[in-house]
């Protein structure tokens, strides 16, 4: 597996149109690595389409008038999820084409196809491929397949998904190495090329001195205890038996989680724990205020797969802010070096939680050049350099 060049070759690939096809909505409450990553090109002058993930709610979007404005496109969907195995898979594949044609209608108006390189996030976008004729296919892989499944019961679907999108694909964008290693194993002859996750350090820093946090939980960083925070999605990969034990072991501290939430079996754990605060999504503006709060930010992921495969964007975000951070093992963290602390069992993220605190800000500056010299415009850059080795 091949290495991102960080973006310092200074390549330009003015003369492909980059186009998203992508697993989020451009206004999903965490703001996606592909709406960054749109953002940066766009900045610099490089033609770029966010394809919005299909769903009921780009249908209202379309129906309110805001089918295709700026970077984004707005497919209209096919069935829900919940009734993709109902209807058969047949049915189900004849539904996707036609809404692939329309999509096509929709990128004929400003792709020039022999230009257009498409970057697929999901592989929910395989059967979509079929009818769009993008001249460069790149699969371009963020996390463990699972996370990109809606429903347990359509994971075999997903998993054939996967393959026929490695079929189209000529080469993979990863953002860990497991990650590329696996695509590499299962795909003779596909190279993936690491380019990781990033943060806008400079505005996330700006917007966490201009605005303030929630009142709730700025009350809680006005208390006497220290403050250990999350904040992202409280999804099924969360490990809400860790969270709980952590807090039982260390009363003196308050646990804060923030983020939406999916329900997931095990938040239950942490109901009736004096010191554990659960709230919901907050603006993404307000994010930056919400971790300066923190005396230490923490990714409290259940062990398994999907945290091996991760590359955590909250990790640099919190790094931007200058908070030092405790994690479950994830992928490459090592590249994060003594910025992160890495433990498994509560007793060793409780030790190394209290040692964060004790330190205080020791070593916030390096932190926060850390944070800059991961920025999403030398990812982007680097992205288009990759991109450009397709012509050479």
């Amino acid at each position: 597996m091949s290495e991102s060049t960080n973006g310092k070759s200074g390549a330009s690939a003015d003369r492909f149109h980059l186009v998203f096809l992508a697993s989020v909505g451009w206004e999903f409450p965490l703001i996606s690595r592909q709406r960054m990553l749109v953002e940066a090109w766009q900045r610099r002058g490089q033609p770029a389409t966010f394809v919005q993930v299909p769903s009921y709610r780009t249908a209202i979007e379309r129906l309110l008038g805001r089918g295709s404005s700026g970077v984004v496109v707005r497919p209209w969907p096919t069935y829900p999820s919940r009734f993709w195995s109902r209807v058969g898979e047949g049915r189900l594949q004849r539904s996707i084409a036609g809404r692939a044609k329309s999509l096509k209608r929709d990128l004929d108006k400003r792709v020039d196809w022999e230009s257009a390189i498409a970057l697929v996030s999901s592989p929910v976008w395989a059967p979509w491929l079929g009818e769009l004729p993008f001249r460069h296919v790149v699969y371009d892989c963020v996390d463990d397949l699972s996370v990109n499944v809606p429903r347990s019961e359509l994971t075999t679907l997903f998993d054939r998904w996967e393959d026929d999108l490695l079929q189209h694909t000529e080469q993979a964008v990863v953002t860990a190495t497991p990650l590329g290693r696996d695509l590499e194993e299962r795909c003779e002859g596909l190279k993936a090329t690491l380019i990781q996750n990033a943060v806008d350090a400079e505005g996330f820093e700006a917007r966490a001195r201009a605005t303030q946090a929630p009142a709730e939980i700025a009350e809680l960083a006005r208390g006497d205890r220290p403050v250990v925070g999350f904040v992202g999605a409280l999804f099924r990969w969360v490990d809400w038996g860790l969270i709980a034990s952590v807090a039982n072991a260390n009363p003196d501290y308050r646990f804060v989680l923030v983020g939406p939430h999916d329900g997931s079996p095990g938040m239950e754990s942490v109901n009736g724990l004096d010191n554990v605060h659960v709230f919901d999504k907050q603006p993404y503006d307000l994010v930056p205020s919400i971790i300066a709060t923190f005396s230490v930010a923490w990714v409290p992921f259940r062990l398994g797969r999907i945290a091996s495969s991760a590359n955590p964007l909250k990790i640099y975000e919190y790094l931007s802010v200058g908070k030092s951070v405790v994690t479950t093992p994830v992928a490459d963290v090592e590249l994060f070096g003594e910025h992160v602390s890495v433990g498994e069992t509560p007793d060793e993220i409780s030790a190394h939680v209290r040692a964060r605190v004790e330190q205080g800000i020791q070593g916030k500056e390096e932190r926060i050049v850390f944070a800059k010299a991961n920025s999403w415009e030398q990812r982007a850059e680097a992205y288009l350099d990759f991109v450009s080795s397709f012509e050479r």
